[in-house]
């Protein structure tokens, strides 16, 4: 079974896009599958049903971070500037795939049906989780 397919298993079971994305590395990243579900939590519905940023890129940037961080506190900031730029690539992309970044327009196309399903956007930032971050 795929990663991507993996998530949209997940999905399927009752995790937010999110937690979808985030939790299928979290063996790659070192943490706690339930600790990564417990994190990502608030990230579904675009923010906690703000229909912001799609929950699923945001699960994808939020294990861009725990890769790319140095998790160096003491002289923090280091790592900021390499991660940010991952996770803006990361968000590029899925806007390109996704038509659309902000989760309350992927829902509302112009013809009243989204323009991406919620298990597309979770098998795209999966795919894209794994290309950018090289997790294949």
């Amino acid at each position: 079974m795929s990663r991507a397919d993996e998530a949209l298993k997940k999905h399927a079971d009752g995790y937010n896009c999110a937690q979808a994305v985030a939790c299928v590395f979290a063996e790659d990243i070192g943490i706690d599958e339930v600790a990564l579900y417990k994190l990502t939590e608030g990230f579904g519905f675009g923010m906690g049903n703000g229909r912001g940023v799609c929950g699923a890129i945001a699960g994808a940037a939020a294990v861009a971070g725990m890769l790319g961080s140095d998790g160096d506190i003491v002289n923090a900031g280091q790592t900021k500037k390499s991660t940010y730029k991952t996770t803006g690539a990361m968000q590029s992309e899925f806007t390109e795939r996704a038509k659309r970044l902000i989760c309350l327009d992927i829902k509302r196309g112009n013809d009243g049906r989204a323009f991406t399903s919620c298990d597309e956007c979770v098998r795209i930032a999966t795919e894209i989780a794994e290309e950018m971050l090289d997790l294949k």
